[in-house]
């Protein structure tokens, strides 16, 4: 694999173990949990409760394969250096095609979704598309601006929204559990054991940046042990806020109440804390969103990294600033993708079918992981002398497993988001002809 310039400048290690953790909890809990509840209440009822326990199992094996593998592969790109390594120039294109398209388009429905928190406080605000607009532009591109300014403001920022956005959500779980009513789960599965695929593909969208960091993985200080420290670390903490407001939500709010509910968190709060409670976690839920926003532009403008370096991807994404040392053009370009995907908030209807691209792009947040587990499987035979035997054995039943559960969860995004996420990934194809076939540039 080839090696980043020496002709240009590194990218510089500021990522500590606690930003690496806040970074991959900040991307995980992030609107998600605020909206997830009452989606699952409609789709599962409170058996969303066993899509929880299932998700949270299966992506354990997720983060063990992200923990074995960034460590011993340390390169910026993470899922892409992975699938590039096991299998291919043409691999490692899919995956950061879908990967990158994934993070740029999902950055704009995260900002949207903030600028609805955001209107829960302002009647002006909620009146006005066109100061939502600006705002949700603002957002993109004043966290943009500070990721180009160096992955430590980005990394503190990360971490101070972690803790505004974690504690609360933590003490709303606890005095929601005394409120806690076992008669809300009643019936327990109104519409079959068979909506569980449903609802842990619904919760895959909350799981989605748990490989968070091995993508920075040229700017994490203590390399490979803070990659894999930092991802179960970040793994338990999410998971533990995941399962416990699940439950809180189910046993406080009946099925009918939460499936209709707009704001399911903030009701539960109310219900158990009254007006100011609500108010709280309102707040709390800009901060997820911010931290979402602000953790997902920086994997943006990391993700087609390597590809760049490599020759497969636009080279000029590959650029590192001279004086921050971080990827700006990779930042920049991932910003003006998510501030275009924007205008199509201005639209009612094109509102409703930018809903719908930001669902499939959860799909292709499941493709590196795929491609993460089968690489494991076959690196960990190719390449006896990165690991151990006893280790060898456990890699490849750590990454079965993890294989099988994101088929798992592709099944359960249904045919018609399939067919769309497949469409997308080829559609990426022709540009990898290109690629390979531009004239080499010109020696210096």
């Amino acid at each position: 694999m080839a090696d980043p310039s020496s002709q240009r400048p590194s990218l510089l290690r500021g990522l500590s173990l606690l930003g690496a953790v806040a970074l991959i909890v900040g991307n995980m809990v992030g609107t998600s949990i605020y909206t997830l509840p009452a989606s699952l209440a409609k789709e599962c009822g409170p058996l969303g409760i066993v899509a929880w326990i299932l998700t949270a199992a299966g992506y354990l094996f997720i983060a063990l394969v992200y923990a074995h593998l960034g460590p011993r592969y340390p390169r910026t790109g993470g899922p892409y250096v992975f699938a590039r390594e096991a299998f291919g120039e043409f691999a490692g294109f899919l995956v950061v095609w879908a990967y990158w398209i994934s993070a740029t388009v999902g950055n704009a429905g995260i900002a949207l979704a903030i600028v609805g928190y955001f209107a829960g406080f302002s009647g002006e605000l909620e009146g006005s598309a066109g100061a939502k607009f600006a705002l949700a532009q603002a957002l993109v591109w004043g966290l943009t601006l500070v990721n180009v300014l160096g992955i430590k403001k980005g990394a503190r920022l990360q971490i101070a929204v972690m803790f505004l956005n974690v504690v609360p959500l933590l003490a709303l779980s606890a005095l929601a559990l005394s409120h806690f009513d076992p008669g809300n789960l009643q019936p327990f599965a109104p519409h079959g054991w068979g909506a569980l695929p449903v609802g842990a593909a619904m919760i895959v969208w909350a799981y989605s940046g748990i490989e968070s960091a091995t993508v920075p993985a040229e700017e994490v200080a203590g390399e490979g042990r803070t990659i894999r420290r930092g991802t179960m670390i970040g793994y338990a903490l999410g998971t533990l806020v995941f399962l416990s407001a699940a439950l809180a939500v189910a046993g406080a709010l009946p099925n009918g109440e939460l499936s209709v509910s707009t704001r399911p968190m903030a009701d539960v709060a109310a219900r158990v804390a009254g007006p100011w409670g609500a108010r709280m976690i309102g707040l709390a839920a800009i901060a997820a969103g911010m931290g979402t926003l602000n953790g997902w532009i920086l994997m943006a403008g990391r993700i087609p990294v390597s590809a760049a370096q490599d020759g497969i991807f636009f080279e000029r994404l590959a650029r590192i600033h001279p004086r921050f040392r971080t990827p700006h053009a990779a930042l920049l370009a991932g910003g003006a993708i998510a501030s275009a995907m924007l205008f199509l908030g201005l639209s009612r209807t094109l509102l409703e079918r930018f809903d719908s691209i930001v669902r499939f792009s959860v799909l292709l947040t499941l493709l590196p992981h795929l491609f993460a587990a089968a690489a494991q499987l076959l690196l960990a035979r190719r390449d006896p002398q990165r690991y151990a035997r006893k280790e060898r054995r456990r890699a490849q039943i750590v990454a079965a497993i993890a294989f099988a559960f994101s088929m798992f969860t592709i099944y359960g995004v249904g045919p018609e988001t399939a067919l769309w996420g497949l469409l997308a990934v080829l559609a990426g194809i022709p540009l990898y002809v290109l690629f390979k076939t531009r004239a080499p540039p010109l020696a210096a």
